[in-house]
């Protein structure tokens, strides 16, 4: 058997380094991990609230404010930034200060302005007296608006998106996507950020968001409030000055954008060019552009990883508060006149679809597409190229045009059997009066003559589109305690988008109004045959128009055919269909 072999003193000195040297590369691996971890990490709701509390104890010039709650039971929290030390909303903007606020986490899966927004927090705080912006400026910030989605943490559920580590789901708990909520406020979460905005009236609004869509070389896009549709004054400005003063600030960054990537003009590639983004009220940027707020959105590139979306969405936080700051003053002053050309208007504009005619050449930094055979399913399948980078010019449409109008009357009656719409109205601030004492008014009224409504829900909704009406003119019986709404007053576009029937977001389309759609009253067809050609020998023109519709429906069975004389009599309910509403042009 042979003896063990004794190490020597050099073998041990050997044996020494090569253990040290060994230590040190776990040592490093594990402070690279953990780095790179870092790097890929968003922060888990209480933590990130952990760290706003921790900036109100170091600084007596900001505040943590509880508002409302949410469908999980939590408040949302608000993170104000006021140098003067004043958080009353009113006060501040009598003092001329702009209000920017920033918003969060309305897509928890989506986390960069989660963690860029506390970032922009630190340095705003740490910088107070070098940065010129808290001046002129107090930040808004709701560290996540759907809390309900932030503590259902995972890393499954955005399947293209590049990091981090876990992230929030889209939906709150009641699965709802919170971008869709701000007509018809099912959520407790909408409720909660509509009261804080309507107080704090924000002057500049962020909505923070990764992309979907395309691969291109663009760290970030963004989409800006649609400039037709807003007020032709805060329109012109945020088309012409504010945007473009964007761009050129993160170009000086080193961090070029885009207009938002994702619904290109006649193909699935961006090469063919760009469709801006048409936001209509049932988003918070659509929602608040009513008001005449100039309102972004932040699109981070969901292939680029964590790390550089998060430091890109600082980078834009940053370039608008600039801006903010050099416009300040006519940034509040445009909204003042916005609000005094919208309550002089005498038409209301509403319905928007793309304007094809008008289109501009932009610059365009993407990657060659390929269509090549797919290896799963019997189609070809896209493939972006990232060897092949390009720049060109393409078109970008970003320019449309209302497809609707109707003059804007004097008041709006609103029967007091639909209290809930009275109620959705004060939530968001509008003025309602009651009727003293029953009386009659002449209104115009529209019945619902055609529309057509999602085979499943949408959002809890089954919402209807292309809604045709019928205007008539009506002596309305208005009794005590009725609702009459003043249209000259700041929410003049909200009242229009909310109780005109046809607007694509309106209480009516969001289905609040269906009780109208079903008929109450039928007839038996044995006994209505008589009464029906007695109807026809006394109408001439509804004996006409039956027996010409008769031509073309012969097919009808006797009930139908009989329906068609009963629906045209004075026997058939005239509540089916007729919105309740009353627009009324004269002063009362």
């Amino acid at each position: 058997m042979a003896k063990d072999k004794k190490f020597s003193p050099v073998n041990m000195k050997y044996f020494s380094t090569i253990l040290m040297r060994f230590l040190l590369c776990i040592s490093l691996c594990l402070w690279a991990h953990q780095a790179l971890s870092q790097e890929n990490r968003s922060l888990p709701y209480p933590q990130l609230l952990k760290e706003y509390e921790n900036l109100t104890k170091q600084y007596s010039w900001c505040k943590l404010i509880p508002y409302g709650k949410t469908d999980c039971g939590l408040p949302l929290q608000l993170f104000v930034i006021s140098r003067n030390g004043i958080f009353d909303p009113a006060r501040l903007h009598e003092l001329g200060y702009t209000i920017v606020f920033i918003n969060n986490g309305i897509h928890p899966g989506e986390p960069d302005g989660m963690d860029a927004s506390l970032d922009f927090a630190r340095q705003t705080l740490n910088d107070n007296d070098k940065s010129p912006l808290i001046k002129k400026l107090v930040f808004c910030i709701l560290p996540a608006f759907n809390i309900d989605g932030t503590l259902r943490r995972n890393n499954f559920s955005r399947v293209n998106q590049n990091g981090p580590e876990e992230y929030g789901f889209r939906g709150n708990d009641r699965n709802l996507d919170l971008n869709r909520d701000f007509m018809k406020m099912d959520s407790q979460n909408t409720l909660s950020l509509i009261s804080i905005l309507r107080k704090w009236n924000p002057d500049v609004f962020i909505d923070t968001h990764v992309s979907d869509g395309a691969d291109y070389q663009y760290t970030m896009t963004l989409i800006s409030t649609q400039h037709d549709k807003m007020n032709h004054l805060t329109g012109s400005f945020i088309k012409k000055t504010f945007t473009p003063e964007i761009f050129e600030s993160m170009k000086k960054k080193k961090d070029a954008i885009s207009p938002y990537v994702e619904t290109f003009h006649d193909s699935e590639i961006p090469d063919s060019g760009l469709t801006a983004f048409m936001e209509t009220p049932r988003f918070v940027s659509g929602y608040l552009s009513l008001f005449n707020c100039f309102a972004f959105i932040s699109e981070s590139h969901m292939l680029k990883p964590f790390d550089q979306r998060k430091a890109s969405t600082l980078r834009i936080i940053q370039s608008i508060c600039e801006i903010s700051y050099k416009h300040s003053d006519e940034i509040r002053e445009l909204r003042k006149r916005a609000l005094d050309a919208d309550l002089a208007a005498s038409s209301f504009y509403y319905n928007w679809k793309l304007d094809e005619s008008q289109k501009e050449m932009i610059s365009f930094n993407g990657y060659k597409a390929i269509f090549e055979k797919s290896a799963i399913t019997t189609h070809d399948r896209l493939r972006y190229d990232r060897s092949q980078p390009y720049t060109k010019e393409i078109p970008f449409y970003d320019h449309f045009m209302a497809t609707d109008s109707l003059p804007i009357p004097k008041f709006i009656y609103l029967p007091q059997a639909w209290e809930n719409i009275g109620r959705m109205l004060e939530v968001n601030h509008i003025r309602i009066t009651r009727v003293r004492e029953d009386s009659s008014v002449s209104a115009q009224q529209f019945y619902i003559e055609d529309m057509k409504t999602v085979s499943n829900p949408y959002e809890g909704h089954y919402l209807h589109y292309d809604i045709k009406k019928r205007t008539t003119t009506n002596t309305i019986l208005m009794r005590k305690g009725d609702f009459i709404i003043d249209t000259r007053q700041e929410g003049i576009r909200f009242i229009m988008e909310a109780l005109v029937p046809d607007a694509n977001d309106s209480y009516f389309a969001w289905g609040f109004f269906d009780s109208i759609l079903q008929q109450k009253e039928w007839f038996s067809a044995y006994i209505f045959e008589d009464l029906a050609k007695q109807i026809l020998a006394e109408n001439v023109e509804l004996n006409k128009s039956y027996h010409e519709w008769l031509l073309t429906h012969t097919d009808e069975d006797s009930y139908s055919q009989l329906y068609y004389i009963y629906s045209h009599s004075k026997y058939f309910e005239k509540s089916y269909r007729l919105f309740p509403c009353g627009f009324i042009y004269y002063e009362l």
